[in-house]
């Protein structure tokens, strides 16, 4: 329900913007956000998916509040760093206005209590208030969808919604009777610091292999094509958003069951591969077969939206109905080099498919044809599935 409601959130927001803002002032939008999220994965570094696997092995509640503790710390020095790096973007860029809007994205992450509530099973308030805020934050949205700064109000309003939440549950989550006395020392904050490492260097990198052609698309492709591209863009991301949802709450169960054995670890992840394989078959078979259907859904109606645009969307959205397949069967490898805490070979994975994404934009600025600019999605996660089952495949016959 949480991550249900993140997803749709942000495919409501897009319709708005679309309707209300100028095909340059979305291509922006898009590109802002995706540098956003790019920013948030550094400021999180990695610690929420090593929190919820070391929450569950933790056997006292001082085990626990250490956790939490440093949790929080290794976030604290990305935090700083995301933020003069967002500010020096804007100090720089002709539409910095929108760098700035980020930055309660960045402290919204920072005190994320997300990791805790999953372990603990106490996330239903967490998602029913979520839910209660962006439509809070959506009304807002669309009260202001006739003003100029439009982009500016849609991207600070999330962020402001988002730290809102998690500051109601920080007490939750972080032990902050004892925080300081539990907080690490320097020298133990570095040691988290090159553990994250790898990890976050993972998450960078697949982000990148979006957010780099977004980025690097204004300079192939029209501002329509830009737009559509950022909706099919904000499409996938929602569906690996709701797969990566199940995947975290499949991640506790996962994390005893790989404790007890390979054997019973690889039982669940065939079980639940074969849930997320059907569901996005399903999904892929809509995708395909009624795009003209998805995107009336996407934009609320379709009568006041640019022709040229709803062609371009409609072309992408056949184009990606492999994606959400490739994406499911996908999770539950990055899953267990976690688990097996094969850092090293979950940041290599990432480092080939940036390589590769970065072959494909410099092949476009070598002469490829401008309609292959629709199948980089499908290509950059078949890579990814090849690469990280090649990977696992390695790490079982050497383990």
């Amino acid at each position: 329900m949480l991550n249900i409601s993140n997803a749709v959130f942000q495919l409501l927001v897009i319709p708005i913007l679309i309707h209300y803002a100028t095909p340059i002032k979305l291509g922006v939008y898009f590109i802002a956000l995706s540098f956003g999220v790019l920013a948030s994965i550094l400021v999180n570094f990695g610690s929420s998916q090593t929190a919820v696997v070391e929450l569950q092995r933790a056997s006292t509640d001082n085990e626990k509040n250490i956790i939490s503790a440093e949790t929080l710390a290794v976030r604290f020095y990305p935090l700083w760093i995301a933020v003069i790096i967002s500010l020096g973007v804007a100090a720089v860029s002709d539409n910095g206005i929108y760098y700035v809007a980020i930055l309660p994205m960045l402290f919204a992450e920072f005190i994320n209590p997300q990791f805790y509530l999953i372990v603990q099973y106490k996330i239903n308030k967490y998602s029913i208030l979520n839910m209660v805020i962006r439509a809070l934050v959506l009304g807002l949205i669309y009260l202001f969808r006739n003003n100029d700064q439009l982009i500016f109000i849609a991207l600070f309003s999330s962020g402001v919604g988002m730290f809102l939440l998690n500051a109601l549950f920080f007490k939750v989550a972080f032990p902050t009777a004892n925080l300081f006395s539990l907080w690490p020392n320097f020298k133990r904050i570095l040691a988290l610091i090159k553990t994250h490492a790898l990890i976050v260097g993972n998450g960078i990198t697949v982000h990148l292999q979006q957010s780099l052609f977004l980025f690097a698309l204004p300079a192939f492709a029209s501002p329509i094509f830009l737009s559509a591209y950022g909706l099919i863009d904000k499409l996938i991301s929602s569906c690996r958003m709701m797969v990566n949802a199940y995947s975290a709450a499949v991640m506790p169960k996962a994390a005893g069951e790989h404790l007890q054995g390979n054997e019973q670890w690889r039982t669940l992840k065939k079980q639940q591969n074969s849930i997320l394989a059907l569901a996005c078959i399903a999904a892929g078979f809509v995708l395909y077969f009624f795009p003209a259907f998805i995107l009336s859904l996407l934009l609320l109606g379709k009568s006041n939206v640019d022709p040229a645009f709803m062609l371009e969307a409609t072309r992408l959205l056949k184009l990606i109905a492999v994606v959400p397949l490739l994406i499911a069967l996908n999770v539950f490898n990055v899953a267990e080099l976690i688990l097996d805490k094969k850092f090293k070979s979950y940041f290599g994975a990432g480092l080939i498919v940036l390589l590769i994404a970065g072959l494909f934009i410099l092949f476009l600025y070598l002469g490829l044809p401008n309609y292959t600019l629709g199948y980089y999605p499908m290509i950059i996660e078949g890579a990814c599935l090849v690469i990280y089952f090649l990977i696992i495949q390695s790490n079982r016959s050497n383990g």
